[in-house]
């Protein structure tokens, strides 16, 4: 028992916390946040046309233009919804992580308070 306790309190604690930053390094990279910013205004899935065509005019490079205009608008909808669920599933794990850490030296006393609570009459 005692060996137990030493390690929840002291090298359980650590690696559960490190875990923890683990997991929110994950998502971080999952989401890529890094990339998506720098890549905000690229073409959605590059896809572009090329604006190489000796029979065209002016009209064909007016065409070319806001054909990669919508494809950079769409790029740049798409990476915006995804930053902001990337961003609010990073708060939240992060939020969650916290609370787990705060909890984690609680835990082991929880049978014990809830026999206190049980014998104080306190029903849930």
């Amino acid at each position: 028992m005692i060996d137990f306790v030493s390690w929840w309190y002291s090298r359980g604690w650590g690696y559960f916390a490190q875990t923890l930053v683990e997991k929110l390094r994950n998502i971080a990279d999952f989401f890529s946040f890094s990339v998506l910013i720098r890549t905000f205004f690229a073409p959605f899935h590059q896809i572009s046309t090329v604006a190489e065509n000796p029979y065209g005019g002016p009209m064909h490079y007016l065409s070319v233009f806001f054909d990669k205009l919508l494809s950079r608008t769409i790029g740049a909808i798409v990476r915006l919804f995804i930053l902001i669920f990337g961003f609010i599933a990073f708060i939240f794990d992060a939020i969650l992580s916290i609370l787990l850490v705060v909890i984690w030296p609680i835990l082991p006393l929880t049978p014990l308070i809830c026999v206190v609570l049980c014998i104080a009459g306190v029903a849930l």
